[in-house]
Formats: C-alpha cells, structure tokens, sequence
C-alpha cells in the first residue's frame, strides 16, 4: 500500500483520533486537490490520478468527498472498511473545521486581528500568484512538448511552481506591509544600484498614473470599510478597534484598524526597493494573463483547423 495511507491506517486504529482527524485533515486534502486540479487545467501536472492504494492509474473516485481515487472496486472497498470510512469528508464537519482552523489561527498569529488587513491582503493574493506561476509553467511546458517533443510536466514542476509561488507570496507580503506603512519590509529583488529616472514602477507614464489611481482607490476601499466597521459594530470596535498611540479613542473620526491609518499610496515612488518589487510583480502577472490569452488563441485556431480539415474530405456515399 502507499505511504500516505499506511499512515492513515495507523491513525485511525487509535478510536480517539477517529473524531479529530477528519477536521484536522480533510480540509488540508481539499486544498491540495484544488491546487492538483488547478494545475492541471494549466498544463502543469499529468492529466492523470492515482490509487489511494497502491498507486496505480485511477478510474473512479469517491462520491461524497470527490477527494480519493481508486483503480478497482476491490481497492475502494479495502480503503474504505480500513481508513476512508473514517476521514471521509462530511459537509457537517465543515463548520467544525472552521473553527478549529480558526482558533488556531488565532493562537498561532496573535497579532492578526490588530494587523488584519495586511493579513487579508496577503492571503488574497497567494492563490493569484499560485495561478500566475502555473499560467506560466503550464505555458513553457506545453511549449517545449510542442516545439521539442520533450514532456517536463510532473512532480518537479508541481514543486518547482510551489517554490516559485511562495517567493512571490513573500515578495508581495513584503509589498502589501510597505503599502500599509512600513516600506522597509519591501525585498528589492531586481533593485539596481544607479537612481531611477521614472515617475514609478513602469516606463510610460500612463501605467504609472494608472497604478498610482489604483492604489488610491484601494486606499478608499479599505478607510470606507474600516469607518463602517467601528462605527456599526460594538463588537467590532471592543475587540478589534485600537486607540492611537497617545490613547485617541473616537473611532468613527480616526477609524478602527492602526495599518488603515498608516496606508501610503506613495510608498513605491518614496523607496526604491518597493518600486523595483512592483514592476517584478506586476510584470508576472501581466506574463501569466499573455500566456493564458496565447493559450486561448491556440486553441481556437487549433479546433477551426481541425473542422476546416474534417470539412474537406468527401463523405463515403450512403444509399
């Protein structure tokens, strides 16, 4: 049998894990299944599954949870008399997962509900940079299998997009705290050593200006949501509300979260290795969107080729 569910198997004979273990696990295999459908819409991992079993090529998968994959129906009945009755996922158990994970979150984070925009912020966009990375690993993939003939997609890959995706999460993060005031936190990656000439992170000054209203209006955004909360909510401004540092407690004037207070649409142009970290950023995204519309257009051009092909030859006549 696999690894994986060996372990499982050791897990769930012990009955007081029984309970803990779909709650903990079921949404961590949620996530990666939608990170392995994910990037196999993009081209990057094989258009295939595996047993849960023995690893075998899948045929079917499980009906409730859509999570395990089987190759016969002799190994879905050992895993689920085994292992799956048990960590089957229940659409009951979610709301139980919400609030372990939350709490969880809570212990291990305790600065999160002072600081709760950046963190939502940062959050945001670690599924977009995880779909720009796999835009463009699936692009070069299907590339080089149609020029060369040479197949790169599988595991390596998978990682490599991971690896790819996590510095791009830091370097945003980094990005989302300079924005909320502490453009030291910026990395510089591609900084260079000579003063830029440019009003901004871009050459024209038409993507300068248009980022610059961008960043504004998000600033809009955030002050328009963070006025609401502390004046609606008594909840809201008796735990997540913070007094200034000289003890200014009139919310519904300075407003409820510190990092909205401290928002500066300017830090990119006031620090260099902010607005060296934003061409980088918006540069990837900006690949990934051309990739996906490449991709598109090949595909279409493909299907009309195929029925202009299939239009010309002469059908075999029928009495």
């Amino acid at each position: 049998p696999h690894p994986w569910w060996q372990l499982g198997a050791a897990v769930v004979r012990r009955r007081w894990l029984r309970p803990i273990v779909p709650v903990l696990a079921s949404p961590l295999v949620a996530l990666y299944c939608k990170a392995r459908r994910t990037l196999k819409k993009r081209g990057v991992s094989r258009r295939r599954w595996a047993c849960s079993l023995c690893r075998r090529r899948a045929r079917w998968k499980c009906v409730r949870c859509l999570r395990s994959y089987y190759c016969s129906r002799q190994c879905q009945n050992v895993s689920w008399h085994i292992v799956h009755k048990h960590v089957c996922y229940k659409p009951v158990r979610f709301w139980s997962s919400v609030v372990v994970y939350t709490l969880g979150i809570l212990m291990l984070v305790p600065g999160i509900i002072k600081n709760f925009p950046i963190y939502d912020t940062s959050a945001t966009l670690l599924p977009i940079n995880f779909i720009a990375m796999g835009n463009i690993a699936g692009g070069a993939a299907s590339t080089l299998k149609r020029s060369a003939g040479i197949d790169i997609r599988g595991r390596i890959l998978e990682i490599s997009v991971i690896i790819c995706t996590l510095f791009l999460t830091a370097v945003t993060t980094g990005l989302v705290r300079g924005y909320f005031g502490d453009s030291s936190q910026c990395w510089g990656v591609l900084a260079s050593s000579t003063e830029s000439t440019t009003q901004g992170p871009f050459i024209d000054s038409f993507s300068n200006k248009a980022f610059a209203a961008f960043l504004q209006y998000a600033q809009l955004y955030y002050k328009k949501w963070d006025f609401l909360c502390a004046r609606t909510a008594f909840i809201s401004r008796k735990f997540l509300c913070t007094p200034t540092e000289d003890g200014n407690m009139d919310y519904a004037t300075i407003g409820c979260s510190p990092p909205v207070r401290s928002i500066n649409p300017q830090f990119h142009l006031e620090e260099e290795n902010c607005q060296a970290d934003v061409g980088m950023v918006v540069g990837i995204w900006v690949a990934a969107c051309l990739v996906l519309c490449l991709e598109h257009i090949y595909r279409e051009y493909r299907v009309r080729r195929r029925a202009a092909v299939h239009r010309g030859r002469r059908r075999p006549h029928q009495d």
